[in-house]
């Protein structure tokens, strides 16, 4: 299970790091905290594909969860997208 794990953060994009990044960096770790898609793709320049391609990719790696329930989905990192994060930064899969 431990290879799998390493070999899903070994392909993420520089894309999808920043995304997770950004979101550890707006504290958006629950369900409640979450960012808005139009959120993330003003402050991180992303365009309307491109962030669609980057949530649905780390929405399979079950790295984030996407929250329905009003109009705006709430986009939030989850326990294992922290862990991605946190293994790239012990250099473990460079």
């Amino acid at each position: 299970m431990e290879q799998h794990f390493t070999s899903l953060v070994e392909r993420l994009t520089l894309e999808e790091i920043e995304l997770l990044n950004y979101l550890i960096n707006k504290e958006a770790t629950t369900r409640f905290s979450g960012r808005t898609k139009q959120e993330i793709m003003s402050e991180l320049n992303f365009s309307e594909p491109t962030i669609r391609k980057i949530i649905c990719r780390l929405e399979a790696m079950n790295f984030i969860e996407v929250v329905a329930g009003n109009r705006k989905h709430l986009i939030h990192i989850n326990q294992y997208g922290l862990q991605a994060i946190q293994k790239l930064y012990e250099g473990s899969c460079l």
